[in-house]
């Protein structure tokens, strides 16, 4: 993965073969950054996506996860990584295959296939997650 911090901004471009979940956890631990990072754009080629769908039934919460094993166009991403939360990447995504269908739902992990491109906008804002009504809300401190 190579990063570049300019400013309130952090670009990223992770490699081939990298883990998209375990390159944002290296992010966080970056001393450049501050608290909290917000994707402005991503896209690249990705695999083995690890895809969710949550079901919501009064306040629990779970997943129907699904392993997509073949490489599928990222073409574009939105969420949050919050450092010094228990759960501190937040993700959606919208993916595209060969026959130009589009799928989405909450990205847990997936390999790069060729590369992700993306860019961060940073803030030294101070941001909790708490529970409410089963799940985990952004609260400004």
């Amino acid at each position: 993965m190579k990063t570049k911090f300019s400013r309130d901004i952090l670009f990223v471009v992770m490699e081939k073969g990298e883990s998209f979940s375990e390159d944002l956890l290296t992010i966080l631990s970056m001393q450049e950054m501050e608290n909290v990072g917000i994707v402005q754009t991503a896209l690249g080629m990705v695999k083995n996506i690890d895809l969710g769908y949550g079901i919501y039934e009064n306040s629990k919460v779970k997943y129907e996860r699904e392993i997509i094993e073949k490489p599928l166009e990222l073409l574009g991403l939105s969420g949050f990584i919050i450092k010094g939360e228990k759960l501190p990447l937040h993700f959606h995504v919208y993916l595209g295959d060969n026959d130009k269908r589009v799928l989405g739902g909450h990205l847990f992990d997936c390999i790069v296939v060729t590369f992700i491109e993306m860019s961060f906008l940073l803030s030294d804002m101070k941001v909790e997650r708490v529970k409410k009504a089963g799940l985990l809300e952004m609260d400004f401190r």
